[in-house]
């Protein structure tokens, strides 16, 4: 009995000591590297991640997939429309719509109703429609 006892407490003691973090020496001649933090050079730093709604903005992989329906797209093209989509005329009554839930077709028809809703230029409305359909070509599998 008094033997596991004992085994109760050194088993936990050698398995906390094990799994504690070292502490470096205060007398180590070894100097680490400092770490630097990249400084953003836009606000665009916040939207970098890919999110599961599909908005973001939008960066070359995009571009190069929305390049491959429509050659005269542009990356300003692209972050024109994720601006009106996600800032201007599409928030401006409701909130921004998971980019992946409609398909290109559904897209057409939403994009042609709201943009005769919210005045919104033909150019604008295309902005929007690359930089959806955009985003959907890149849409993980």
């Amino acid at each position: 009995m008094k033997n596991t006892k004992i085994t109760f407490i050194v088993i936990p003691a050698v398995v906390m000591a094990a799994c504690s973090p070292v502490k470096k020496s205060a007398t180590s001649t070894a100097s680490a590297a400092p770490v630097s933090t990249p400084t953003p050079a836009s606000d665009d730093y916040l939207f970098t991640a890919k999110r599961a709604d599909g908005i973001y903005t939008p960066g070359d992989a995009e571009l190069t997939a929305i390049q491959t329906k429509y050659k005269d797209a542009t990356l300003d093209k692209l972050k024109e429309g994720h601006a009106i989509y996600t800032q201007g005329a599409c928030t401006n009554c409701h909130n921004a719509k998971n980019i992946y839930e409609l398909d290109e077709a559904n897209w057409k028809n939403i994009l042609d109703d709201m943009a005769q809703r919210t005045s919104i230029s033909d150019t604008q409305k295309d902005a929007v429609y690359k930089y959806v359909l955009a985003i959907k070509a890149t849409q993980p599998k």
